[in-house]
């Protein structure tokens, strides 16, 4: 046990706060799905904003970028900094369509856009596919982060653990509904930045400052450069290896990842507080707020952690020194360390014996091996978590009572996406499967009932997920090429009339059994040689690596996708008009346009861009400028100079189409 009382007392304070929240907010909740999935629709854009802020830093987040940080470096975030682009999307476009909809669920989204009996089913399809997978497998890896987490600071099994975390989860979020979420939320991203900064800043100072650090790295040489470079360094552009690893993962991150996303025009949890929000000018700066936030405020505290950690908690691997195969793994008597048992070719055995590494504050190092598995002189067996070492720097430099709030403000961004998670995936079954299909005409307190019910089996399955799995980076790169390829058309399904149900199902198939089959099928090695200059990420080892998946599922499915819209017969314009009128949605849409009875929309394509380029300026000026402040970067002043520009483009741009929709100033409806 690493927590004194004092820690304890303050994770216990909290737990009693979100519990209190539950009591107090049940009746409320309890009223219809919508007051318990949507907060009855009256959530304004600070609370809106923050919301998605505090969901999306789960318990997870600081581990992994961590991890990047350690074992790749600082470029590495490029895999989730580019989604900034979807972001400026949904603020000036995207956002304001989602709730002139007023849709509680993606999936309600394709019967009013579409229409028909294939749009029935699309619902339905969807309304199973993120109630128990998209949603569980998320909820799987936030589990598994509390399970690390658990591991070094309460010593306790993995399965404990679990049933632990969901029974806290459980007991507040199943009364209280989406308030509960909105509120805890709030107060979990007080405690998330008071934890990080505190921890951060100690972390930072106790091993000797930014100078200290740079100094210490740079000694590594080329090592320390990629750890500390915002973008990695080419290869010789004369010679075939111009295209280094690490260059082209992040050329395809901003070329490709952005928008080969589910997430491009939202996603589920930013529609979701969309929809919650008093109004689409309330949902849009809500995003803008998330958005400055989410990219620029918080990562770089997580990032100093990470480069602090460095310094006193170094990567180990231990090598087998024979050739066999993995006969047993256990632990040494009386159980300190740990063991694994090699058999050679000649019959015998040699036991290979490790304990934890110095500075790793009796962390056992992670088993890369299992039985059975044949191994060689040399061959990695097991080597440190760099995931976990946030929490060693937080169990090794936090004073008793200043760890506890750190916890704390874990265990809040852990419960934050948790109950966000659940409520969204009862959300889908509930509306999209049981009210839809199942039992339309039941009192609206039943819904409420039901939903209860299914966010418990959710939960269940996340959990299930959580003990068999090991690594939160392989599931979120897994997480992202899964649902990669329905990106293209769920922006087209908006801008462009030929989109239809038929479209959605295709891009949604072949991206998940394209992935699905490049991960487990050609797990052992990929087998087309890949061409460069796209090499660089298409093969590890003769794998297909996580970039180069998102590529080819990308690809296959926009392709697949379009092919399908083309070929088949194009949709009614008249039973596209309903949808037309109330979202009243740029591009192509001219023979629904020419139907419609309502005024033309004006143009605002130019502003929406603009708005867009300023937006990015903004976030990303502000982001790597930051981190460039935090670095002694001689360009930072450049890159903070490029975020005032954009503000005051985002200035411009953004009124004019918050005029169009209600007043920030009126609430209501």
């Amino acid at each position: 046990m690493q927590l004194s009382t004092p820690d304890l007392l303050i994770l216990g304070l909290y737990v009693a706060f979100a519990i209190g929240v539950g009591v107090y907010m049940r009746q409320r909740a309890s009223q219809t799905a919508e007051t318990f999935f949507l907060a009855g629709r009256k959530l304004p854009w600070w609370v809106v904003g923050t919301s998605m802020v505090a969901t999306s830093f789960a318990a997870d987040t600081p581990l992994v970028i961590t991890g990047w940080v350690r074992d790749s470096g600082i470029w590495r975030n490029w895999l989730w900094w580019c989604f900034a682009v979807g972001g400026m999307l949904t603020v000036f476009l995207f956002s304001r369509y989602w709730r002139r909809l007023g849709v509680m669920t993606q999936a309600e989204f394709a019967e009013l856009r579409y229409g028909g009996r294939e749009a029935s089913a699309l619902r339905a399809a969807l309304g199973v596919f993120h109630a128990f997978l998209t949603n569980p497998i998320v909820l799987c890896w936030v589990l598994l982060a509390a399970v690390k987490i658990s591991d070094v600071l309460f010593d306790i099994d993995k399965f404990t653990a679990l049933g632990v975390c969901c029974a806290i989860c459980l007991s507040y979020s199943l009364m209280s509904g989406f308030w509960g979420v909105a509120i805890t939320d709030f107060v979990q991203f007080i405690l998330a930045m008071t934890g990080a900064i505190a921890l951060a800043t100690i972390a930072w100072s106790e091993v000797g400052g930014q100078e200290a650090i740079l100094s210490q790295l740079s000694q590594l040489g080329e090592q320390g450069e990629r750890i500390l470079g915002f973008l990695p360094s080419p290869g010789d552009p004369l010679q075939e290896g111009f295209w280094t690893v690490p260059l082209a993962a992040v050329a395809v991150y901003l070329g490709v990842s952005w928008w080969a996303t589910y997430g491009v025009d939202g996603g589920p949890v930013v529609v979701q507080r969309i929809a919650a929000s008093r109004s689409p000018a309330h949902g849009s700066v809500g995003v803008l707020w998330y958005s400055i936030a989410h990219y620029a405020l918080r990562p770089w505290l997580w990032v100093a952690v990470a480069l602090a950690s460095l310094l006193v908690v170094p990567h180990v691997e231990i090598s087998s020194p024979v050739s066999g195969t993995i006969q047993e793994i256990g632990v040494n008597d009386p159980g300190s360390g740990q063991m694994i048992t090699v058999m050679k070719s000649d019959g015998t055995t040699e036991a290979i014996s490790f304990d934890s590494p110095e500075g790793w504050a009796g962390v056992q190092p992670t088993i890369r091996v299992k039985v059975d598995q044949e191994v060689s002189a040399g061959s990695v067996i097991a080597s440190t978590d760099s995931e976990k070492a946030y929490v060693v720097m937080m169990v090794r430099y936090l004073p008793a009572g200043l760890l506890g709030l750190v916890v704390a403000s874990l265990l809040a961004a852990f419960m934050s996406t948790i109950d966000t998670h659940v409520n969204l995936a009862a959300s889908y079954y509930v509306n999209d499967l049981h009210r839809r299909f199942i039992a339309p005409d039941e009192e609206a307190g039943k819904y409420v009932t039901v939903a209860r019910i299914a966010s418990v089996f959710i939960l269940i399955e996340g959990a299930l997920l959580a003990s068999i799995s090991n690594s939160i980076s392989d599931l979120f790169t897994f997480f992202l090429a899964f649902l990669g390829g329905v990106g293209p058309i769920y922006m087209l399904r908006w801008l462009w009339w030929r989109i239809t149900a038929w479209t959605e199902i295709a891009a949604m198939l072949t991206s998940s059994i394209s992935t699905t089959a490049i991960t487990f099928l050609f797990s052992s090695g990929w087998p087309v040689t890949p061409l460069s200059p796209l090499g660089a990420v298409a093969a590890e080892g003769g794998q297909l690596s996580a970039e180069g998946r998102i590529i080819i599922v990308a690809t296959l499915s926009t392709v697949i996708a379009l092919l399908v819209t083309l070929l088949r017969k194009k949709p009614d314009p008249k039973r596209l008009v309903p949808f037309y009128e109330k979202v009243r949605p740029a591009g192509a849409w001219g023979p629904v346009r020419a139907l419609s009875s309502g005024e033309t929309p004006p143009h605002e394509g130019w502003t929406i861009l603009a708005g867009i380029i300023g937006g990015l300026c903004l976030v990303w000026g502000l982001t790597l400028g930051l981190g460039a402040l935090m670095l002694a970067k001689p360009w930072s002043s450049i890159a903070l100079g490029l975020a005032a520009l954009g503000a005051i483009v985002v200035g411009i741009t953004l009124p004019p189409l918050l005029k169009q929709d209600e007043s920030l100033r009126n609430p209501t409806e």
